[in-house]
């Protein structure tokens, strides 16, 4: 198993956490989590658009950490 897939996963795992817990403590996320299913918003921009330090916080938390791995692995690749 290479160490992307075990970053992604990781991720993913606290994606799924953040998400729920923004789920839990937010009635506006709540809201827009039943307004905008996949089927409405397939690629999330009007809720980005309402909620933007959250969603952004969601992106970074999925993005982050596997972005980052790649960029030192390349930067010490060369």
């Amino acid at each position: 198993m290479s160490y992307n897939l075990i970053i992604f996963i990781l991720s993913l795992i606290a994606f799924a956490v953040l998400n729920n817990r923004f789920l839990k403590n937010d009635y506006e996320y709540q809201k827009q989590s039943k307004e905008f299913s996949l089927l409405t918003d397939p690629l999330g921009i009007r809720r980005f658009k309402q909620q933007p330090k959250k969603m952004a916080a969601l992106m970074a938390v999925l993005f982050g950490p596997i972005g980052i791995y790649n960029l030192i692995l390349t930067l010490t690749a060369g």
